[in-house]
């Protein structure tokens, strides 16, 4: 009897545990190494968020942010949103994302749940630049460019990597001559990684795994979706063959995400943002976290 009793306190300790987890409100600040980058550009700093599903945008998450230094742009990465959310919500937690600086944003598969009109039309109202397999040209006074794309969902295969890299003009498939510009992806799914087809990427930014969500020691994640088997969480280097300049080396970040899917909890795949600092120079890499519910 008394070790059923522990086992029951036990359990319910690690519910509790896994519900913290999963309303961590984590700010991972991390200076990430990038060759092709322009001078003009290094230091930019990025705010990446992901898979905010029901979860609220808190106060405290902006303040973590401002704390850390801020950042030029707020790239969402997909699943802004799910079935039933209050689009109200959703609203609010743009405007105070938009409150951190301009903010760039794909779809991802929750984003098409529910009637995708809507969101649609409170994405524009808000002011949001949402990058429907398209791109924009980042641009410094010094001529410098960065290329951000985005890709449409690739789970609900709305994926178009073609239009999205504009490669008419800067893919070496069509226009004869490899892409000089320094390429910023954006992709829910990390999956993209897979369909490249030697498109000269440098930064892949993407989510949905969630980490995991859930993964026992030893184990793992519960749920192996194929993402989460190939691409779990963190940082991946891909390698593509270019023409004229050899070898690209392509840096995938696949995040844990801020909110959850299907329950709320978590289990070592603690929620998280990032703030990136891009540096062109030969710098060492460094990564803390700011952390805390």
């Amino acid at each position: 009897m008394l070790w059923l009793w522990i086992g029951i306190v036990l359990g319910a300790a690690l519910l509790v545990w896994m519900i913290v987890e999963a309303y961590q409100t984590n700010v991972v600040v991390e200076e990430v190494k990038l060759k092709r980058l322009p001078e003009s550009f290094d230091g930019t700093r990025l705010f990446f968020i992901s898979d905010i599903h029901r979860r609220r945008v808190t106060d405290e998450l902006i303040g973590k942010v401002a704390a850390a230094g801020g950042a030029d742009l707020v790239l969402v990465g997909g699943d802004l949103t799910e079935r039933g959310v209050p689009l109200e919500r959703t609203r609010q937690n743009l405007r105070k994302l938009a409150g951190i600086a301009p903010v760039y944003a794909v779809y991802g598969n929750h984003d098409y749940d529910d009637d995708s009109r809507k969101l649609e039309v409170l994405l524009r109202e808000e002011g949001v630049h949402v990058l429907v397999n398209e791109n924009v040209l980042l641009e410094q006074a010094d001529g410098s460019e960065v290329l951000l794309c985005g890709v449409d969902d690739p789970i609900t295969e709305r994926d178009r990597l073609k239009p999205a890299l504009d490669v008419e003009d800067r893919w070496m498939a069509k226009s004869g001559s490899e892409n000089k510009r320094f390429t910023i992806l954006l992709s829910h799914d990390p999956l993209i990684a897979k369909r490249l087809d030697g498109a000269p990427i440098d930064l892949i930014l993407s989510g949905h795994t969630h980490g995991g969500q859930i993964a026992l020691p030893v184990i793992g994640p519960i749920l192996r979706s194929p993402s989460v088997i190939s691409f779990c969480r963190g940082w991946y280097q891909l390698q593509s063959q270019q023409k004229t300049t050899g070898l690209l080396t392509t840096r995938l970040f696949v995040s844990c995400g801020y909110g959850t899917s299907k329950v709320p909890m978590r289990l070592n795949a603690p929620s998280e943002t990032h703030l990136f600092i891009l540096r062109s120079k030969d710098q060492r890499v460094q990564a803390q976290s700011s952390g805390g519910r």
